[in-house]
């Protein structure tokens, strides 16, 4: 009796699969569904030993979906629907598109935006009035440099919400499509420039139809430049070829590796120049901002390595910007260290504060200070974007010796433990910079000076005073990390060295 049953059931299912092919509206968006959840599951699997604090949440976040899918297996009914096609994947068991979305957003964190990209997809299509899968689209979208598409996506949010939604490249990055028609120029005669295909006949024709699969041609170009050949008609075809797809991984992006790989090749740069000025023309014009593109060029830029030679045995004090300098004339102090490190809105009071400033550490939301000279100026951000339109709009030619590049936009990112980034979640300028600091460990002293962590309220320049002591920093936990390697202390200095 139980075999004849479990026949029956089995006759029935495979009765249902087949008239589903035909006859179920969604099948198609399930099976994408299977598709995603695997791709999802794959990328878990090669993050799952990182340290990394958002990839630890989005491996979590996999592993909370992967739950939410196991207790749908466990009813067979429902699941047999969505195999079936007769329900749709997220209508037979609703905690599947909620831990999906915590997916989606938990990828976009941790900077695996092609994997959010797939997953907001599939929730935009799969229940297309969801407001945070069109928002979710429409910011990895911009973050990939799919500009049209993201300013498509945020338009359909808006349409839901009723709420304008402003992408961080909107200004900077979007697309002209009356000066379009000059970028496919541009590109088919550099494509056309390829060599005569007999001079390679072992990897192929050295040009293949825009809209060829872009990733293959990129694979090609490389090849090309690793053997010392010339490979800028192969890079530009891939180019070609994935604006002509609009693949995933963008246009921006695929524009920014070809001049990164032909200048990595050695390849001259004058047959580029007419690709750059066409992709300028192309661009609509950024937001005003202090930094041209020559003016771009021109910065130079400090990493890891070069903040280490500079601050090599030199004595270095931290201000902080707290209103318990007002009470000392610290000023003397201050100025006689090697380098004077400030941050964000400081201010600048002889007897008090000194006047010496070397390095100026910001975060990228404020303005303040800019134009105050220094040797190195550090920008910090934990979004990308967000770093690079600040630098853009921030950034005055000529009042910094040295820029911090994009490797130390966010030293949390690379120097905290994951117990760490819980206990720190927004790390205060001060914070990064000082962790940064005792990090390269190549000063002869770390001393900070004025830090109370606010407890006597901030001293800064009057156009910023209003601004209030921000509540998301965790200012007790600092506190003890500092106190719990300080070496001595005064009535105004922690010493760290």
């Amino acid at each position: 009796m139980p075999d004849l049953k479990r026949r029956t059931r089995r006759v029935a299912a495979a009765g249902v699969r087949r008239t589903a092919v035909v006859v179920a509206p969604s099948l198609p968006i399930n099976r994408r569904y299977a598709s995603v959840v695997a791709s999802v599951s794959t990328t878990a699997t090669s993050l799952s030993s990182s340290s990394q604090w958002e990839r630890i949440l989005l491996t979590q976040a996999v592993l909370a979906h992967a739950q939410a899918l196991a207790e749908l297996r466990r009813n067979p009914w429902r699941s047999l629907a969505v195999e079936s096609g007769a329900k749709p994947w997220h209508a037979a068991w609703p905690s599947l598109f909620t831990s999906l979305l915590d997916v989606g957003r938990r990828a976009q964190a941790a900077g695996e935006n092609a994997l959010a990209l797939d997953v907001y997809r599939l929730l935009a299509d799969s229940r297309p009035v969801s407001q945070a899968s069109w928002l979710g689209l429409a910011t990895t979208l911009d973050a990939l440099g799919e500009y049209r598409d993201a300013r498509s996506a945020a338009e359909r949010y808006t349409a839901l919400t009723g709420r304008q939604v402003t992408l961080p490249n909107d200004d900077a990055r979007g697309w002209d499509a009356a000066a379009s028609a000059e970028l496919d120029a541009v590109l088919a005669e550099l494509t056309g420039s390829a060599d005569d295909p007999a001079d390679d006949a072992a990897s192929g024709p050295a040009t293949e139809p825009v809209g060829a699969d872009a990733t293959q041609t990129w694979v090609r170009a490389e090849s090309l430049a690793a053997t010392g050949r010339p490979a800028l008609a192969t890079f530009a075809t891939a180019l070609a070829a994935t604006r002509g797809a609009q693949q995933r991984y963008g246009f921006g992006s695929a524009f920014d590796a070809l001049v990164a790989r032909t200048v990595a090749a050695g390849e001259p740069l004058a047959p580029l120049a007419p690709l750059v000025d066409a992709v300028e023309g192309a661009r609509r014009a950024p937001r005003p901002g202090r930094l041209t593109a020559d003016d771009a060029v021109a910065l130079r830029t400090l990493d890891m390595s070069g903040l280490r030679q500079y601050l090599d045995g030199k004595s270095v004090c931290l201000v902080a910007n707290s209103a318990r300098l007002l009470k000392h004339d610290a000023g003397p102090l201050i100025d006689s260290y090697d380098v004077v490190v400030r941050f964000n809105s400081f201010a600048l009071d002889a007897p008090r504060t000194g006047t010496k400033t070397d390095v100026h550490a910001t975060i990228h939301l404020h303005s303040f200070n800019w134009s105050v000279p220094v040797d190195v100026r550090l920008v910090f951000s934990g979004k990308r974007d967000l770093w690079r339109s600040s630098v853009v709009e921030h950034v005055e030619p000529g009042a910094q010796t040295y820029l911090g590049d994009e490797s130390l936009r966010w030293p949390a990112l690379s120097l905290f433990t994951p117990a760490e980034r819980a206990d720190f979640k927004v790390p205060t300028t001060g914070f990064n910079t000082m962790r940064l600091i005792d990090f390269l460990d190549v000063s002869t002293a770390i001393d900070l000076i004025g830090f109370d962590f606010y407890d006597g309220g901030a001293y800064r320049i009057p156009e910023a005073m209003h601004l209030p002591v921000a509540a998301a920093h965790s200012y007790e936990n600092e506190r003890r990390w500092v106190m719990d390697r300080a070496v001595s202390t005064t009535d105004i200095t922690i010493s760290l060295r």
